[in-house]
């Protein structure tokens, strides 16, 4: 006899948390790759083999060459190191300024808090792209500034997140009796209303790491940010988006590399917003 079917929710909690564990096994093979690109990768990522420009994919040489001779698979593990640099570099940059922007407004309010937040929207204005660019430009083009540029132009949405979790705990009572303890309120900010408020902060990072990569590899498809031969994603596609008619995995391999990094930054998000709104 035929068992009866699962009920949906079982099912769909059984698939929600195979794509977490995807999403994360993805993430650490990454990591690991990043760490470990001079014993993991098979080829020197920058050699050149004219004689071997846009060779197919094949047992050598699994996602092909470039139209230098460049082993494609190497150049997208090596490229894992400054991506993920990038998206640390980013949201460390955004969180020194994002959260004490954040907490600022929140837990002052007034005057404080309006001049803050219409700072924030003035900076929101801006397509974040050109800011980020115009940003780099000042402090001078490597992977460095542009990472540092896209962490102050990220900086206004976290400070909006953190105002808002801020806002609601700050006039609870176990906030509120720390007066009587004679704290400052610039302990009672960082001690006891901060760790309070951090967590749709931190889904929020998810949601900025995401974004970080996508702009990375737009600004290095521009030429900003790590310079040739040095291999990252975005400078991948831009040298290889030309020939994508004759050789396409050398386009498609750091493009599906990049799709499936933020993809899995987003689960990873949504599992973690997930997780913190049961606590609450």
């Amino acid at each position: 006899m035929a068992s009866a079917p699962l009920p949906i929710a079982p099912r769909a909690e059984s698939g929600r948390r195979f794509g977490f564990l995807l999403a994360a096994g993805f993430l650490l093979l990454l990591v690991i790759l990043a760490l470990f690109a001079s014993l993991v990768a098979p080829y020197d990522p920058i050699a050149q083999n004219l004689k071997m420009a846009f060779a197919a994919p094949s047992f050598a040489h699994p996602l092909g060459t470039d139209n230098i001779g460049r082993d494609v698979l190497s150049r997208v593990i090596w490229g894992a190191r400054p991506a993920l640099l990038g998206v640390v570099i980013t949201l460390i940059t955004t969180s020194l300024v994002g959260i004490p922007w954040g907490l600022a407004a929140g837990y002052l309010g007034g005057i404080t808090d309006l001049l803050l937040m219409r700072l924030a929207d003035a900076l929101l204005v801006f397509p974040g792209i050109i800011l980020a660019l115009v940003l780099t430009t000042v402090l001078g083009p490597s992977l460095q500034s542009s990472m540092i540029a896209l962490g102050i132009v990220y900086s206004p949405v976290l400070a909006r997140v953190v105002r808002s979790g801020v806002l609601s705990v700050r006039d609870r009572e176990y906030i509120t009796v720390t007066r009587l303890y004679g704290y400052s309120a610039l302990y009672r900010m960082w001690h006891h209303v901060l760790p309070n408020a951090l967590a749709p902060c931190v889904v929020q990072l998810t949601l900025i790491a995401g974004m970080s990569l996508l702009a990375q590899t737009g600004l290095g498809f521009l030429g900003v940010g790590l310079k040739p031969p040095f291999p990252s994603w975005g400078g991948s596609l831009s040298e290889s988006f030309r020939y994508i008619v004759i050789n396409p995995s050398a386009s498609f391999a750091p493009g599906l590399t990049v799709a499936l990094t933020v993809l899995a930054l987003y689960r990873i998000g949504d599992e973690l917003r997930d997780r913190l709104s049961l606590r609450h």
